[in-house]
């Protein structure tokens, strides 16, 4: 057994598809119980399945999401004042461009409707706003959502390790960050918010064309119907016409 069961359970249940979550947990606990764990079966039994919303996050926090966390970190940092308002708003703007294409990623994991798609929409956003949201989401373990007005629930994930794997080696000493590299790294998230924004405008244009180019055809459609009818028409006056001048002809 590993030497904590529970842990190893939640990371590998978290991971699983949607579908699968319920089966494999009992199955787990049975086992544990089987094998006289039976603390940790209790605990393992108890481990809540995720909402739809709750699984896609964990799966694309679990995949890697640097580009979102990274601008989850510029916004925090310009909302304390590091930039002003205008490395705000190119923050926001970036961080929006980021979680749009994580609910790209979204859609490849599961189809979403369109109230789910929100719903994910406003985690991801959350999810900046809370450094243990923010490590459940990295470790894949969120299992319900924010509320409305953004709070998050009681239980709203099962905590990963304090320590990951990946965190495991002793922290260097942190470095006081020069002027220099300050104004660096600063030019450095200015021109990645900058690219991040006319990349989300080219994308708004694209769609804007082609629901234009939709509407074209469908006015063509309608055009070539309607010239249909005026043609039919036209056809059907000439014919009573040329009936009416024959009895005419006829009466006379």
């Amino acid at each position: 057994m590993a030497a904590d069961p529970v842990e190893e359970a939640a990371e590998r249940l978290y991971g699983l598809p949607f579908e699968d979550f319920i089966a494999e947990r009992d199955a787990t606990a049975k086992a544990l119980r089987k094998e006289g764990e039976k603390e940790a079966a209790a605990e393992v039994a108890k481990l809540p399945k995720p909402s739809q919303v709750a699984w896609v996050a964990n799966q694309l926090g679990r995949a890697g999401a640097d580009d979102f966390l990274a601008a989850g970190d510029a916004v925090r940092e310009a909302q304390l004042g590091g930039g002003g308002r205008e490395a705000l708003r190119e923050a926001t703007a970036a961080q929006r461009a980021a979680v749009e294409e994580l609910l790209k990623q979204a859609g490849e994991l599961r189809k979403l409707s369109r109230d789910l798609k929100d719903r994910l929409r406003a985690l991801l956003l959350a999810v900046a706003g809370d450094e243990d949201v923010r490590a459940a989401f990295e470790a894949g373990r969120l299992v319900d959502e924010p509320e409305p007005g953004g709070a998050w629930p009681s239980g709203a994930f099962v905590a990963p390790p304090k320590q990951s794997k990946r965190r495991s080696a002793p922290a260097k000493p942190e470095k006081r960050e020069s002027a220099a590299a300050r104004r660096k790294r600063e030019d450095k998230e200015r021109k990645a918010a900058e690219r991040a924004r006319k990349e989300a405008e080219r994308k708004r244009e694209e769609a804007e064309r082609r629901k234009l180019e939709r509407r074209l055809a469908v006015a063509r459609e309608e055009a070539d119907a309607a010239k249909q009818r005026l043609d039919m028409a036209r056809e059907a006056y000439e014919r009573a016409t040329h009936e009416v001048a024959r009895i005419e002809e006829q009466l006379t």
